[in-house]
């Protein structure tokens, strides 16, 4: 999975965003604190599991296997037992 950071000043703004940005812009203001909105919290989140994902050299998948099951989809040569697969379901959501 491929998770692209965006940072919290580089999302695009809607045409509301941009009216306020643009009167904000006139105004002037003496204070220096910041305070993070939800979404930059979530962003810098994102980033550090972005991070996290890139770091770790080991990975649980494998890509062999997939690369198997996908062409075996293709290829229509798979047969699910969907009775099994409903059963196995609720075996192991009613642990």
């Amino acid at each position: 999975m491929k998770i692209t950071p965006t940072l919290p000043g580089n999302r695009p703004a809607s045409t509301a965003d941009q009216a306020r940005s643009d009167k904000s812009s006139v105004q002037t203001s003496t204070s220096n604190t910041t305070t993070l909105s939800a979404d930059d919290i979530t962003q810098a989140g994102l980033q550090t599991a972005q991070q996290t994902l890139n770091s770790d050299p080991q990975s649980d998948v494998d890509y062999d296997k997939v690369a198997q099951m996908q062409a075996m989809l293709a290829a229509g040569d798979m047969q699910v037992d969907t009775q099994q697969l409903a059963g196995d379901m609720l075996s192991f959501f009613q642990k």
